[in-house]
């Protein structure tokens, strides 16, 4: 494999294991498992699930099926499928990209070029992965075979996945929100580990997250953003992250105690620090 896809590897295995080492209320990391998953199973599938995303592959979905089908080998749960779907556009962009850049415009022309072909791909991934709280829709359902391309697939779904979501607005919440949120809290506190939670933060602040809404509903969810933002926002605003640890741990440890996980989110902020690492190295 060529030096630049080395090191897009080296990015990408980076960027999950800094989530992990992100304190997040609710989610899986260093701080505490939960969910019935482990840290050491989030370690395995940023390993097992790197190379394929940026091997030899016809397009997007096949990069998405290639990644589940290597996780899925390697941990026998869905521990990656969200940041697997969005990991493989940002992996097409850069590979079709001449200067290893990953501009937005780029991006948005690969989202753009999705087809049919792509949609089966990613299909047959989610049928792999076996995601909680699915459901059926009536429209391009995952159970059924796509007759449209991946991003008019993603685009029907975008009103209720914020990983559809990030599809059909060319990654909106990554590079207009969270990367400069991301940079922000670099200067002020010093610390990836620690920028990656105000990522968390931020974006839950903003948008409920969608896998609480697939598995408990809107109202919840909308609910449980309600219920962590006084905290957060205290985290945010506050000069030293680290004294509110105890606070977080709190949250982390109620939200789990009741089957609360902000995965989407979480996806979502890998997806961020993956990008920020790519231009690091640009």
């Amino acid at each position: 494999m060529a030096s630049k896809e080395n090191n897009y590897i080296q990015c990408y295995q980076q960027a999950c294991l800094l989530e992990l080492r992100a304190l997040k209320p609710g989610n899986v990391g260093y701080y505490s498992s939960g969910h019935g998953m482990s840290v050491e199973q989030f370690e395995l599938s940023a390993k097992a699930s790197a190379e394929p995303l940026f091997s030899t592959c016809s397009g997007v979905g096949e990069r998405i099926l290639k990644a589940v089908n290597a996780t899925r080998e390697a941990v026998a749960d869905n521990t990656n499928l969200g940041i697997i779907l969005l990991a493989a556009p940002i992996a097409e962009t850069l590979i079709k990209s001449e200067n290893g850049e990953i501009l937005r415009d780029n991006l948005a022309k690969v989202l753009a070029d999705l087809s049919i072909d792509d949609a089966k791909y990613c299909y047959q991934a989610i049928q792999v992965a076996m995601p909680g709280g699915m459901g059926e829709v009536d429209d391009q359902d995952v159970s059924n075979e796509p007759s449209v391309s991946l991003l008019e697939a993603m685009e029907l779904s975008a009103d209720k996945d914020r990983i559809g979501y990030q599809y059909a607005n060319s990654f909106s919440d990554i590079f207009e929100h969270n990367l400069p949120i991301y940079r922000e809290y670099i200067q002020k506190w010093g610390s990836q580990e620690w920028a990656t939670t105000a990522v968390f933060l931020s974006q839950w602040l903003r948008v409920p997250d969608s896998l609480i809404i697939r598995k408990k509903g809107l109202l919840k969810a909308r609910e449980i953003s309600d219920m962590i933002a006084p905290l957060a926002n205290q985290v945010l605003a506050s000069r030293d992250p680290t004294d509110h640890i105890s606070g977080l741990l709190s949250l982390d440890g109620e939200l789990k105690a009741v089957g609360i996980n902000p995965g989407t989110t979480a996806d979502i902020t890998v997806a961020t620090v993956f990008v920020a690492m790519l231009d690091r190295q640009a």
